[in-house]
């Protein structure tokens, strides 16, 4: 699967999102962040490769469940 440049703005932007949520300290803005997360996953998450992302980023949206939405959906 190979990644345009939407695919990786994208992909930027859920590991950023992502790698940020672990250090939050305001429990608003955290659950914010995690809506937004949650937002772009869903939206653009089928369309990623997850062997793009890296481990700090990959462990926490194990821990939020999104993990599955990631990459094609399994048959």
């Amino acid at each position: 699967m190979s990644e345009t440049q939407d695919h990786w703005y994208h992909r930027q932007a859920i590991e950023r999102l992502a790698q940020h949520v672990i250090f939050e300290r305001d429990a608003a803005a955290k659950s914010e962040q995690i809506e937004m997360l949650r937002g772009l996953v869903l939206r653009y998450g089928r369309d990623m490769d997850p062997e793009l992302f890296g481990f700090e980023a990959r462990g926490e949206l194990v821990r939020l469940g999104l993990w599955g939405r990631i990459g094609p959906a399994e048959s």
